[in-house]
Formats: structure tokens, sequence, C-alpha cells
């Protein structure tokens, strides 16, 4: 779905003839929006076995022919389309796709987060999950984060090296599961526990129903920044996973949780720690543009992105030593690893 220019007109935009920052507004706004609505209309999975004329495709997707049509003939999935974006595909990110309009919303904020540097929303978790508007939204990004940890979280269960007797998991804010499915398949004697707030829960359970793996992940429902549960789980596990929550948190409510999660593990425990980690990623790339772009993002609800010495700073304080970074494939992605001393 990128644009691709032709060689002409990719000698008149590097001649500066052609109006390239319209290809990054409207036009390419334009081909997300249609991307987001292809896959929540099913398109990609009634192509998935079959190439079908417009017509046929008009008939399964109960669509008017002419607001389908593009060209004549057949229509079949891409390779792309078919391993990325249909159903039955593993690796099929489909679902993010879906909620990614959802993301594309918090920009709306920007010029004032720009101005400000300060907050300007607050996270989904924090509103009324009871209110229709707000569970379908939080349904779109579990399945959506859900769906891009089983495509990605593969590496980092393959680089984390989790002790071989370890048999108990704790998974703080785990919500979607996906994460913890993918330890509990490489290591099948592994356990998990799921440490998060009732809409995540429920959305971990899907998960863990979906890939058949009920009886190696148990929930656990707390607020990991409210409740002390260190208090109820102390030294009862091999490894801790804190996965992608950095960024949603102040440096202090880190810090506390952290030093919470720490106390979980038995000595000797490893801590995995997964997150955009901004002084791990090389300049001028695809990740270093993700990493400040989740920079940005996560100031408008409250958060940003650390450099790697103050999430070595707050393990330590922790009481956790070895702490080691891991430069990963996935893009803007930081492994660290520390042990329970």
């Amino acid at each position: 779905m990128p644009i691709r220019l032709t060689p002409l007109e990719s000698i008149l935009a590097r001649l500066n003839l052609l109006p390239v920052p319209l290809f990054d507004t409207p036009l390419s706004a334009g081909i997300a929006k249609v991307l987001v609505t292809a896959c929540e209309l099913g398109v990609f999975d009634a192509l998935d076995k079959q190439s079908l004329t417009l017509e046929s495709l008009a008939e399964r997707l109960q669509c008017d022919p002419q607001g389908l049509q593009f060209r004549q003939g057949k229509y079949r999935n891409t390779r792309v389309a078919q391993r990325w974006l249909a159903s039955s595909s593993p690796s099929s990110v489909a679902p993010y796709i879906i909620h990614s309009p959802d993301i594309v919303a918090i920009w709306d904020h920007l010029p004032q987060v720009v101005r400000e540097n300060r907050q300007a929303m607050r996270m989904p978790y924090e509103e009324d999950a009871a209110k229709p508007e707000m569970a379908a939204a939080l349904a779109r990004h579990y399945a959506g984060l859900a769906s891009l940890a089983m495509v990605l979280g593969g590496e980092v269960v393959r680089r984390a090296h989790i002790p071989t007797h370890a048999t108990h998991m704790l998974d703080v804010g785990g919500s979607h599961a996906a994460y913890s499915v993918l330890f509990c398949r490489k290591y099948p004697q592994l356990h998990a526990t799921i440490l998060d707030i009732e809409p995540g829960i429920e959305a971990g359970k899907h998960t863990a129903k979906q890939k058949g793996m009920e009886d190696c992940i148990s929930f656990l429902c707390a607020d990991i920044v409210k409740e002390n549960f260190a208090a109820e789980l102390s030294s009862s596990f091999d490894v801790a996973l804190y996965f992608h929550i950095a960024h949603l948190l102040p440096p202090e409510i880190n810090a506390a949780v952290l030093a919470k999660v720490a106390k979980t593990l038995k000595p000797g425990g490893v801590l995995v720690f997964v997150d955009q980690v901004i002084d791990q990623t090389p300049r001028l790339s695809l990740a270093a543009l993700m990493v400040q772009f989740m920079a940005l993002t996560m100031t408008t609800v409250g958060g940003t992105c650390y450099p790697f010495a103050t999430v070595k700073g707050w393990l330590e304080q922790a009481g956790m030593s070895n702490v080691r970074s891991h430069r990963l494939l996935t893009p803007g992605a930081t492994m660290i690893t520390a042990k329970k001393v």
C-alpha cells in the first residue's frame, strides 16, 4: 500500500519539481483510510482462498460494486496482503490496522503538545470501560496489540534467556496475553500469570482461548500502579515481563512499579523489559523515527520514551543486577534484562 513513484516521478521529486508534501498529507491519509476500511469490511478475508470478480466480491461483502471498483478483471490478494492482512495468516496485523485510527486521533492534540510539552488527554485505560464506545475502543486496542505482539514477539522470546528451571512467569500489564502465549509455547513447563485491570484480562482470556493455551495462563486482576501486588506475590516467580509499559508512565511511577515487580521474583529470577528506548537505535533509521514518534505521541497521554541509563537506574534501585541492553531487529524496540540479586 505504500506510495510508489515511477522513475520519472522520482526524478521530478529529487529536483523539487513535484509537491512532495502533498504525498505526506491528503494522499497518505487517504491510502491509510482505504486500508483500514478494507480490513473492516473483510476484503482480504474474502479473497483469502480465491480470486473474485468485482460482482462476486461486492456480493460477498454486501457492498455496491461501484464503491469497490478500482479496475476491471478479477481481484486477488497480493503476497503482502495474504501474509499480513488475511485473518487466516498467523502473521496477520489487520486488527492493529483497524485500531490505528484510534492512534491517529491522539495526534489531534499534537499542536498543543508541541507548544506546551505536557499531557493533553487521558489514556483509554483511565476512562469508563462501561461506556459502549469506550468498551469498543478498548476491544480494538487490545486486539490490535495482540496481533502485533504475536508477529513481533518471536524475536524477544528467542533472545530472552530465562532460567532453565523456570516454571512461573509474571506478565505485568500483560493484558492481551500474546507474549505469555509465545513464552509458554517455547517453554512447555512454564505457567504464566497475567496481572492487569479487568478489560485487559478479558482480552487476555480471549487470546488464551483462541490460541488453545488456557491451561498455561492464569489471570490476576489488579491495578499495577495503585495496588501493592508484591505483598501477595512476594518471591513467587522465576521470570517477570515488563513489556511496553514504561512509555505509558512517568519516571517515578515506573521506578515504583518495577520495585514491586522485583519483589515478586525469586533470588536469581530474571526480569525482561521491552520498550522503545531512545538512545538504543541508529540515527536516521526507521527504528529511530519510530522511537521519536512514539515519544511525541506518548507525551500527549502523559508518558514518554526513556534512555537506557534511566531504565538501568530503576532496575538497580529495585535490587536488580547484571542489567544489559539487547538491540532487536524489531524496529524501535529494545530488550533489557536484569537478574534478582
